[in-house]
């Protein structure tokens, strides 16, 4: 069981009393019952010209004549040598282990700073060309930083 801290605004706290009220509930009671139906929104799908104002759940399409063993090697180097283990998990889990040929919002944000970073450290010159190389295998050219 996780505990909890919800800080209400005195407004929120007066409309979740009087539902309570209205309930014949306390309103400890009344807010546990409402968590159930709490969903989160749905993830949408987007084009890439829409990442900006995208959620970070949202979806970006990729190639469809993906090839996922040359994807999968670029990955599990980037596992090997444990820099941009984050991007490589979340990509093996989006695309190689078929969620779906998707990259959440996220993650392709997180691949387009690998692809364009600021910093030129040992370990950004040996990620950004593997990261460019993902990035044309996932659509075809090397993305933008977002």
């Amino acid at each position: 069981m996780k505990d909890v801290l919800l800080k209400l605004s005195d407004e929120d706290y007066n409309k979740l009393k009087w539902v309570a009220e209205k309930l014949g509930m306390g309103v400890n009671t009344t807010l546990r019952s409402l968590i159930p139906n709490i969903k989160p929104r749905p993830a949408r799908l987007i084009d890439e010209r829409g990442i900006s104002t995208a959620g970070f759940h949202d979806l970006v399409p990729v190639t469809t004549s993906l090839n996922e063993d040359k994807l999968e090697d670029l990955l599990t180097d980037l596992t090997r040598k444990k820099w941009a283990l984050t991007l490589a998990r979340e990509i093996k889990q989006q695309v190689i282990d078929k969620e779906g040929n998707y990259l959440t919002v996220g993650t392709y944000k997180r691949l387009s700073r690998w692809v364009h970073p600021h910093r030129q450290t040992e370990r950004e010159k040996y990620v950004q060309p593997i990261a460019e190389t993902i990035s044309r295998l996932l659509f075809g050219r090397v993305i933008k930083r977002c």
